[in-house]
């Protein structure tokens, strides 16, 4: 493994751009991406599948997620969908999983863990290095969805373990730049998302802290709530960065624009997206279960 140090605290999805540009920057580029949280432990039976599944994913798959399971070893969460005034209210009422099964066509995998085409993560321009710590995945995927682009699941048989958001603990200022990061989001995709997105988002956080206060779960009320302060501060002030001046340290999103920018893909490097990639919103593809089979996968890895 190659450490990359000395860039400060840039965010996740800065630094798994700086991280792509390192590991494709000579010789021939990787076919598949893996990006891992540090938080994450893959069992040797996926370790040993993973290659062969890798291998035998042909285009016209960008992405292959996975099955994730808690630390105590059940089902987490592994899945999300991707945000819209229906799915919002939705997943405030009856949960996310529903959400889920109710809109599959918007389903992507959490960033904690995933695979995607080295060709594919290029052509969209990586990671937008706007978001600090929160939505980046779910930006990125918004994007391969309105490029036409394609996932497949993983089974069961092949799951990871992912200790889940224990870097966050209860942080305020860090649920505070989750509010923030929703606000990025709803002006990247406004014309998808439409106005209406963020005032229902801050519904949805106003209701589920009303629920959590009357539940007897003062701190989850807190939590809403600061997510709630946030997106409101980050919708009328869009040059709001509270983690750059504290404890975090976080660098800044003119400087994680820079730190961030994927090199250019190399000439002769074959891309199945087209020009409409650089588009944000959701698209038309497809979602579907895949399963391993013979071959073999290599990769440098960069963190």
């Amino acid at each position: 493994m190659t450490v990359l140090q000395g860039h400060g605290n840039v965010g996740y999805g800065t630094a798994v751009n700086m991280a792509v540009s390192y590991a494709t920057e000579d010789g021939p580029a990787p076919g598949w991406l893996l990006v891992v949280n540090s938080d994450v432990t893959i069992p040797s039976e996926t370790q040993v599948m993973l290659p062969y599944l890798l291998a035998a994913t042909t285009p016209p798959v960008d992405v292959i997620g996975f099955a994730m399971r808690g630390s105590d070893g059940n089902h987490g969460r592994g899945t999300a969908v991707l945000p819209t005034w229906k799915t919002n209210a939705y997943t405030a009422v009856l949960g996310e999983a529903a959400a889920v099964a109710r809109w599959p066509e918007l389903r992507y995998p959490i960033g904690a863990f995933f695979a995607i085409r080295t060709e594919t993560f290029h052509r969209l321009g990586g990671f937008d290095p706007s978001y600090w710590l929160y939505y980046e995945e779910t930006d990125l995927f918004a994007r391969l969805y309105a490029a036409g682009g394609n996932i497949v699941w993983a089974g069961d048989a092949m799951p990871v373990m992912h200790a889940g958001g224990e870097s966050t603990g209860r942080s305020g200022l860090l649920y505070a730049e989750l509010g923030r990061s929703a606000a990025v989001y709803a002006r990247r995709h406004r014309h998808v998302l439409g106005r209406s997105w963020p005032a229902v988002h801050a519904a949805t956080l106003s209701v589920l802290a009303t629920r959590k206060l009357a539940a007897g779960r003062p701190h989850d009320a807190l939590r809403a709530a600061r997510i709630f302060t946030g997106l409101m501060t980050g919708l009328t002030r869009p040059g709001w960065e509270p983690a750059t001046s504290s404890q975090w340290a976080a660098v800044s999103a003119h400087d994680r624009s820079r730190l961030g920018r994927l090199r250019p893909a190399r000439p002769g490097d074959r891309t199945r997206l087209t020009a409409s990639d650089q588009k944000t919103g959701v698209g038309t593809h497809r979602s579907r279960r895949c399963a391993g089979a013979p071959a073999t996968s290599t990769r440098r890895t960069a963190r």
